[in-house]
Order: structure tokens, then sequence, then C-alpha cells
């Protein structure tokens, strides 16, 4: 019997679960109002990076799965001539979710900037609980900023994704996610 094995060093798969783990947060399945599908940087040409294409994927199944009516992708345009949020709703198009269930915000330059500007636009429909949809170093320093722009939310982490699957992209990924948490605590 074979089996396949990561290239990656034993330590470098040990940092990367060891540090990563108090940045990850599981919430269980639930139905709630909205499913956020919090942006990345797209390609040169504003095509979906491996990152933002997870996030997409997850939040389509999630959808599908009937855990919110709504799907908002956010993000601003990073220089490829399009925004995140609107290359994401694109793409959320294709993986079956209806344009009427869709608010795009395409203003977002950061994290706290989705929180305020997602808040801002969802607010008026009623929405209070969501889904963030990210990877799980993203998740626990997204939920915060949410709950401080007075939404509710709750972590849909993409478990053996890309930060499971890449452990030493996964280090480079948690390192910039403690140096983020040092900055919101000290603003």
């Amino acid at each position: 019997m074979s089996r396949s094995r990561n290239p990656e060093p034993r330590a470098v798969r040990w940092a990367a679960r060891t540090l990563g783990a108090p940045l990850a947060v599981r919430d269980p399945l639930e139905r709630l109002d909205a499913i956020v599908v919090l942006g990345a940087p797209l390609t040169r040409r504003g095509g979906l990076t491996d990152v933002v294409a997870e996030r997409v994927a997850a939040a389509a199944a999630l959808w599908h799965a009937d855990a919110a009516p709504l799907v908002c992708p956010t993000g601003a345009d990073t220089g490829g001539g399009r925004s995140e949020a609107h290359a994401m709703a694109e793409a959320l198009l294709d993986h079956g979710v209806p344009e009427r269930a869709l608010r795009i915000e395409p203003r977002a330059r950061s994290t706290a900037e989705n929180a305020r500007e997602v808040a801002t636009l969802l607010r008026g429909e009623g929405v209070q609980r969501v889904w963030l949809v990210t990877q799980p170093f993203h998740g626990r320093r997204a939920r915060w900023l949410f709950r401080r722009a007075g939404l509710d939310p709750r972590v849909w982490a993409i478990d053996d994704g890309l930060q499971a699957q890449h452990p030493a992209r996964a280090l480079r990924w948690i390192a910039r996610e403690y140096a983020a948490w040092a900055g919101a605590l000290l603003r």
C-alpha cells in the first residue's frame, strides 16, 4: 500500500498546526441570516487565486446546505480592474448561487473594513447573524472584527483546505495573521 506523503518537513507541518490552532474557530452548522465571503487579492488579470476560489466554493456549499438565504462577497479592487467582491460574485453564480441571493460589497480593503461595510450593507435587510467564510488562520480575528461592527458572526472555517495541504505557505499566512492581531489590538 502506498501512502501519499506531504513533501514538507514534519517540523513545518507541526509548526503550522501548532501556531495555527489558536487562530482557528469552528462553529457548528446552523441557519443564519447571511454568508459573508471574505476577500483576498485576485490574480493580476482579475481572476480568482486558489485562496479566493476555496472561499467561494465553501460559501456556495454552505448556501446549498441552506445555511443562509443571502451570500455577500466582500472586497475592493486591488489593482486588477475589478473588485474581489465582483469576481467572487461571478464565481458564486457559476457555483449555482442565484443572483437574487447575492449582496455585493466592493469597497473594503481590509478585514476591519469588510466588517464595517458588510454591517452597513446588510443591516438594512435585518441581517444580524452571519457566517464568515475564510481559511482557519483568519477566523478568530474576522469574528472579533465583525462583532465589533455590530453583527453576530459564526466562522465557517475551511478545514482540510489549502492551509492544511500547504504548511509552509500556511506558516507565512499565520505569521501575517499574528502581526495583524497585534496591530488590531494596539489600535
